[in-house]
């Protein structure tokens, strides 16, 4: 009695592996057919690996055309165009106020691009419909998806979110501020977009990955690279050769600004001032290769003259001597960089 009930049971056992074996294969073939055979052939990092160990690598290198004029990202701090101001205040040196504020765009600097190692963010943020703001939270000046404010607090729900962006796009770093401007179009199309930056030279040149996020799954990640990819098709600023990525721990960290820096390391390095955006971008693409944090500010030259001049700081440095010594090392590695500046916040 007790060898048929085994028998049974194995059996069970069988067909129900057997069973489970041929679900999996035909689920597989069928996400394959949808994904246009892009599940097959991605090979995606756990989100525990760390962002410079990622091994996605883009589907071209190729830069693409120069955008039409007008698309450089060079939006006026006066102008309707931007819903909010990064302003550098006193303390705690950085805060997020909003465009009808009176007298800031005159008086203060405006962080417009943030550097943090291998993640660049372009900070101005435009009036278009869009699920993501910048705001200031505690401690740090941070990226607010709408979708974050959702009343649901299951651990399901926080684990499915913003898993994937989409790769739109890679441009070797000698055309940054292409990349740059694609980002600035993005941003002003309503999407969350961002650069991130290769950890090592490949061909001998380091290179800036266009993408968009975050996506809580493949299937939404893609339907966002073929909007995108129709939407400027006509000016062929973008591959239709997209893919989607699963970003490391620190490509999908919030914080832009850790208010807690100039806190603890008050010493920043200043460089000239320029009078043209485009210059300050060329320098930042040489430097962020050497640094672990710098930033782009913007502010009127005069409020009556309504001319811009912008700012690069690098950061942070707990003493006066630690931030000359990396003055020295700068100049060292850049030796046109002469004048360079040590200024406590």
């Amino acid at each position: 009695m007790n060898r048929k009930r085994f028998i049974r049971l194995l059996l069970l056992w069988l067909s129900t592996f057997l069973m489970g074996g041929i679900v999996s294969v035909l689920i597989y073939v069928q996400m394959a057919v949808n994904q246009e055979n892009i599940v097959g052939s991605l090979e995606i990092d756990s989100p525990e690996v760390e962002a410079d160990s990622e091994t996605i690598e883009p589907v071209s290198e190729e830069a693409g055309p120069e955008p039409k004029p007008g698309a450089v990202g060079t939006a006026d701090i006066s102008e309707d165009a931007e819903y909010s101001h990064l302003v550098e205040t006193s303390k705690p040196f950085w805060n997020v106020f909003p465009i009808n504020k009176p007298g800031v765009s005159a008086e203060n600097w405006h962080t417009i691009l943030v550097q943090n190692r291998f993640k660049i963010d372009y900070t101005i943020t435009p009036l278009s419909q869009r699920d993501w703001h910048l705001v200031r939270i505690n401690n740090s000046i941070r990226v607010q998806f709408r979708s974050e404010l959702a009343a649901i607090k299951d651990i399901l729900y926080r684990k499915k979110r913003g898993k994937f962006s989409v790769q739109l796009v890679s441009i070797e770093g000698g055309q940054f501020q292409l990349a740059v401007s694609l980002m600035s179009r993005l941003l002003h199309a309503g999407h969350y977009a961002y650069l991130h930056r290769t950890d090592a030279e490949f061909d001998g040149k380091f290179w800036y990955r266009v993408r968009v996020g975050f996506f809580k799954n493949l299937e939404d990640a893609l339907t966002t690279g073929k909007k995108i990819f129709e939407k400027f098709k006509d000016e062929e600023l973008f591959s239709e050769n997209f893919m989607p990525v699963q970003p490391g721990p620190q490509e999908l960290s919030r914080p832009v600004i850790d208010l807690r820096q100039p806190l603890n390391k008050p010493w920043v390095i200043e460089l000239p001032l320029y009078d043209v955006q485009n210059k300050a971008l060329k320098d930042l693409a040489e430097l962020n290769t050497e640094i672990d944090f710098s930033y782009i500010s913007q502010k009127l030259k005069s409020a009556s003259s309504g001319k811009l001049a912008y700012r690069i700081r690098i950061g942070f440095f707990e003493t006066k001597r630690e931030a000359g010594g990396m003055i020295y090392r700068l100049k060292k590695k850049f030796p046109k960089l002469k004048r360079m500046k040590r200024v406590h916040l």
